[in-house]
């Protein structure tokens, strides 16, 4: 639960600006009305608990056994889920499959009609305030960055990166007591896959913790932060749409060939591109990894602040959902580990301890490769391309696939918040200049 100070520090800010992409939506929500919007309806959720190597491997291969089924999260480990959206045909095919491989499974029926539906009246959001505990338009979000901004002028500086695919402006949100004094960055993004909305949820309560939260000092105290909320906000807006777009994970972007929308930008990354985990097929739902390295403008940003900051850039972390996971390079094999892994895994593990200790899940601690390679990750390529010598993906929440409540956030997003706190500390310690010019006073004063 939320401590008294976050209480005091208030969540709630009065909105003066009407959203501007509340109102854009909406007539896109109009010109897509007509389409069916109970899709997944009669779908199956089917989660499968693989508790041996071979079932593991097996799982690796069930596209062949089952074609065109959605897998939603892949088993990273024994005894960790593989969960599946299955037609009813699909589910008497996969019934053959377990029964030979003896894998123990849980189904949930009709799993679209758990979809919550979203509030498309941009009149909800003008006349009311933003609470970081609930889950917001993109629009919503960019007018709560820039009141931020002007109420904390001395903290916060909203920089542009560029517009998305469809147009939406895109800004880096850098929070610092002193940006002239060289501190060591944390990079922090959210949203490259659109339908995990608990992502972007974090990072701005992060930026609203950072910049409103008086306790909050001692973590700006020689760091400075740089926060992405939103990568794809495309992609975002497109899952607002109706419940039959809820799943969707991939940009907007138009193939210039084929009638298919999308690139996973987390397979899009000029590091190892496409070597591993991905599908060359630009009509595939989930993993098509685009016709080129940073083929999409969003990864572009990404790589753009990375190259600009990268000499002080010492940490970055890629918010996504879900699996409660905190994994480390290298994700595009899993046939060996970076040399400084044992620092990367002692970082992820302090983190989630310190997670647990406010009463959260602990994470899963892994390289990203581990169980099952993918390239093209933003985390490779940061620690790889960048030489970011701290580079994490962090999968939020487990329990709710990608429909985490919004009623649950007031509790999970302190949690997790913590976590960051061992983060900053790290680097801090770590990096920081003015630590390192005492440090270099007392050695000096000793000789």
């Amino acid at each position: 639960m939320p401590t008294n100070s976050q209480y005091k520090i208030g969540v709630r800010f009065e909105s003066r600006l009407r959203p501007k992409y509340d109102f854009r939506v909406s007539t896109l929500y109009l010109q897509v009305g007509c389409k069916k919007d109970n899709a997944y309806d009669d779908h199956t959720l089917v989660k499968l608990y693989p508790n041996t190597q071979s079932q593991i491997e097996a799982l690796r291969d069930i596209e062949n056994g089952v074609p065109k089924i959605e897998i939603l999260k892949r088993s990273r480990n024994l005894n960790d889920t593989t969960d599946i959206l299955l037609t009813p045909e699909q589910l008497k095919e996969l019934k053959h499959f377990v029964k030979k491989e003896g894998i123990a499974y849980d189904i949930k029926d009709n799993y679209g009609r758990s979809f919550e539906a979203v509030e498309r009246s941009p009149r909800r959001r003008v006349f009311r305030s933003f609470n970081v505990f609930e889950y917001h338009s993109y629009g919503a979000m960019q007018e709560h960055l820039e009141m931020l901004a002007k109420m904390h002028p001395d903290l916060l500086k909203l920089a542009a990166l560029g517009s998305s695919y469809q147009g939406r402006r895109m800004k880096l949100a850098k929070i610092s007591l002193n940006p002239n004094a060289n501190n060591p960055i944390i990079f922090i993004d959210a949203g490259i896959h659109a339908r995990e909305w608990v992502a972007p949820a974090m990072a701005m309560y992060l930026i609203h913790r950072l910049v409103s939260d008086p306790e909050a000092r001692h973590e700006l105290n020689g760091v400075d932060w740089y926060i992405l909320p939103v990568v794809n906000p495309d992609g975002y807006e497109f899952t607002r749409t109706s419940r039959t777009n809820r799943l969707w994970r991939k940009t907007r972007s138009k193939n210039a060939l084929l009638d298919c929308f999308g690139v996973d930008g987390n397979r899009n990354y000029g590091f190892k591109w496409a070597v591993s985990g991905v599908s060359k097929n630009p009509c595939d739902k989930e993993t098509y990894a685009g016709p080129k390295p940073f083929s999409e403008p969003e990864t572009q940003m990404v790589r753009n602040v990375m190259i600009t900051y990268g000499k002080r850039m010492k940490l970055y972390v890629s918010l996504h959902s879900y699996g409660q996971y905190l994994v480390y390079p290298w994700g595009y094999t899993g046939d060996f580990l970076p040399k400084e892994w044992q620092k990367l895994d002692s970082l992820a593990k302090m983190v989630s301890d310190a997670v647990e200790r406010a009463g959260g899940k602990p994470f899963r601690v892994m390289s990203a490769g581990k169980w099952y390679p993918a390239a093209g990750g933003s985390d490779d390529f940061a620690f790889g391309a960048i030489g970011v010598p701290y580079s994490y993906t962090m999968e939020l929440t487990d329990g709710y696939e990608f429909l985490f409540p919004e009623r649950l956030l007031h509790t999970v997003l302190p949690q997790f918040y913590e976590g960051f706190k061992v983060f900053a500390a790290q680097i801090g310690n770590e990096f920081s200049p003015t630590r390192h010019k005492k440090a270099f006073k007392t050695v000096d004063s000793n000789v």
